[in-house]
């Protein structure tokens, strides 16, 4: 029997276990690199740099918060929300100006300065050749404007700045969405890279309890000891403990991006609520109500809606440029000088010594050749081009819809699939060690099994990470994801 169990050990060539070795090496590998792309991805995407951490102290703030509360931290604090915000403002107060338009335009020109003598005792003489400059006067003229009618200009300009209000506002939500999206990304990858972690702890403690069996059995002179097996389980582990050092690095990583987003402190002691990946719990509704919910519910839809609004009003403000504005005023205007006497003759004006006002109606209208056709042209190309924006949109979006719900249905039944695979995965890695333990089994075996169920385990971690991540793009794709956060 000991010699069988021997022949049965040291059949192994040294080529076919360095072959298993490094197909072991590249399947954890493969594993780690995925985890590890996808959190830089996220953190690249969430920071838009990489910030290096300060250096922690000793007494740290500890926060504990759960999903909704990261996604309300991010909003509060985020600066591309501020942005847009400030957006709306600026569409305000272009509106504000366009209001303005319809009422009185004042302007009120004043001067002063040198004056040259004159006196009535002069006033019909034809001989006066020169005066002398010895006093000063003073000047003062207010025009008033009040547009009567201006064939849609000032009507156009108020149409385009208020649906111009409205795409901000839009834009804003659009901030939002992408901001709550990229939290919930940031949230799952943190809980993906922690269970990846504990994955790899636990085959790691796997290994290590059969490297002590391995080496008691080799101490009390057991008939199946063998130290050939023993340097298999040791490289095996070294393996392993690499890629927990890169699933720490990665979970690090995932919650810094997380404290970066959400404008923590760096030297605060954060952590999240929940400790491991769980599948979605809601439940969707049919595919079609999600994509009736876009086009209602979708910021971009909004946004081109009223930018096309906008864009046709300011056709139409720009094709009143081919007509006069009309417009009533008032113009008045008064001055005096010390060495000037006032002459009250009708006939005569005197630009240093008079007051006078009037009441007038006019219109404007400028002519020119070419320019406010080129205005008219360049406004309607703007207005076309947004339509092939928006065709675009209700092509591309309703795709959207169905692609994040594809993915959820699809990362649902990987769940169901990959559940059974790496519970039967961890039954063989149970079944090898014990195989091992009673001298019928091979260290190979045990490595062999450690990376199935690695794989099984991970793929599964992955799916439930895909299940919750679909849900939320399926969610932001149907513009519903501000809902519960309005």
């Amino acid at each position: 029997m000991e010699s069988h169990i021997k022949d049965a050990i040291f059949k192994i060539q040294d080529s076919k276990f360095k072959k298993k070795l490094v197909t072991c090496d590249l399947k954890l590998k493969s594993l780690m690199l995925v985890t590890r792309y996808s959190l830089l991805v996220t953190v690249l995407l969430a920071t838009g740099c990489w910030l290096p951490a300060d250096v922690y102290g000793q007494d740290r703030q500890r926060i504990v918060l759960n999903l909704e509360q990261c996604i309300r931290k991010a909003i509060e604090v985020s600066p591309e929300i501020g942005e847009a915000r400030y957006e709306e403002e600026v569409y305000k107060y272009r509106k504000m100006q366009a209001d303005s338009a319809m009422y009185p335009q004042i302007e009120l020109f004043a001067i002063t300065g040198p004056s040259p003598e004159a006196r009535k005792s002069d006033f019909l003489r034809t001989d006066v050749k020169s005066t002398s400059i010895n006093g000063v006067f003073g000047s003062v003229e207010v025009t008033l404007i009040q547009p009567i009618y201006t064939f849609g200009k000032i009507a156009g300009y108020r149409e385009a700045a208020l649906s111009g209000i409205k795409v901000a506002q839009a834009g804003t939500d659009k901030k939002t969405s992408d901001i709550v999206l990229r939290t919930k990304e940031l949230y799952y990858s943190l809980l993906l890279a922690m269970d990846m972690r504990n994955l790899v702890l636990k085959i790691k403690d796997d290994l290590i309890d059969a490297i002590k069996k391995a080496e008691r059995q080799i101490e009390i002179g057991s008939p199946w000891a063998d130290e050939a097996n023993l340097f298999k389980l040791r490289a095996f582990l070294g393996e392993v403990e690499r890629n927990l050092n890169e699933a720490e690095k990665g979970a690090a990583l995932a919650r810094d991006a997380l404290i970066t987003i959400m404008g923590l402190p760096r030297d605060i002691d954060f952590d999240i609520a929940d400790s491991t990946l769980t599948p979605e719990d809601k439940i969707p509704a049919e595919l079609a109500q999600y994509l009736r919910n876009a086009k209602k519910m979708r910021p971009e839809f909004i946004q081109l809606k009223e930018g096309l609004n906008a864009r046709n009003a300011l056709v139409r403000a720009e094709r009143s440029g081919f007509y006069p504005q009309l417009f009533v005023g008032l113009r008045a205007s008064a001055a005096g000088a010390t060495n000037r006497d006032r002459i009250n003759n009708p006939y005569v004006f005197d630009h240093f010594n008079h007051a006078y006002g009037a009441l007038f109606m006019g219109l404007k209208w400028s002519i020119d050749f070419g320019i406010t056709k080129g205005r008219v042209k360049e406004a309607e190309a703007e207005y076309y081009k947004l339509t092939e924006k928006k065709r675009f949109a209700e092509g591309a979006i309703p795709f959207q819809v169905r692609k994040a719900y594809l993915d959820f249905q699809e990362a649902e039944k990987n769940i169901v699939a990959l559940e059974k695979a790496h519970k039967n995965a961890r039954k063989w890695v149970v079944t090898a060690m014990l195989n091992f333990d009673m001298g019928i089994g091979e260290a190979e075996e045990i490595g062999e099994a450690a990376v199935i169920y690695a794989q099984t385990k991970a793929n599964y971690i992955r799916s439930v990470f895909n299940h919750r991540m679909s849900f939320a793009n399926l969610l932001y794709a149907a513009g519903m994801d501000l809902v519960d956060i309005k």
